[in-house]
């Protein structure tokens, strides 16, 4: 819009674009850390060429005029909405998971970062992830609810944790339970990002 009053060459526009996006991402999302706001604007850029290739080549080849555009937004909503929550479970919400026993064995899993999970065990307010392993520990149990019921877990306290992208946890307690899961053996506690 800028470029239509001010003329200028290519590579300002660029850098005028990058500014304008990583502004806009910052006043949506806010600012943790540079790693973060280089992701999201490496999410805006890949959906925003996306979506704006789809309506050229539409366009180009005059499959939609602009009369009818308007009616296409709810669709092309509903992609950009689709591609942005896979493009960040693929690149953002899979960690690699080292966790030090008490005992000196050492466990290398692959981490979800589940949304889902926010569960603090209340005894010492550690947050707690999940794994599907078998594990001879000395277990105690935490109280969870979810939608539609409430039990108890059986949990551990390890020696710490080690995520990849996150650090070393010392505020971390395990949680066991049998259920086999598929791409990942480990769930993640969606506080540990809030940190």
């Amino acid at each position: 819009m800028i470029s239509l009053f001010i003329d200028m060459n290519n590579l300002y526009l660029v850098i005028l674009k990058v500014f304008i996006s990583t502004i806009m991402i910052i006043i949506a999302y806010g600012y943790n850390d540079i790693k973060t706001l280089i992701k999201n604007l490496i999410y805006y850029h890949i959906l925003n060429y996306f979506l704006g290739g789809i309506l050229f080549y539409f366009k180009s080849n005059g499959y939609i005029k602009y009369k009818f555009v308007i009616f296409l937004i709810p669709f092309f909503m509903n992609i950009y909405k689709y591609f942005s929550y896979n493009l960040k479970n693929i690149f953002t919400y899979k960690y690699k998971v080292t966790i030090y026993l008490n005992s000196g064995k050492t466990l290398y899993l692959n981490g979800l970062m589940d949304t889902g999970n926010s569960l603090v065990e209340p005894y010492s307010n550690r947050k707690v992830i999940i794994i599907n392993k078998k594990i001879d520990e000395n277990f105690y149990l935490v109280p969870y609810k979810t939608i539609d019921n409430s039990s108890l877990i059986r949990c551990f306290n390890p020696k710490k944790v080690y995520i990849d992208g996150i650090g070393e946890r010392n505020d971390i307690s395990i949680g066991i339970i049998n259920k086999k899961f598929v791409g990942f053996n480990c769930l993640l506690n969606y506080k540990l990002l809030e940190d």
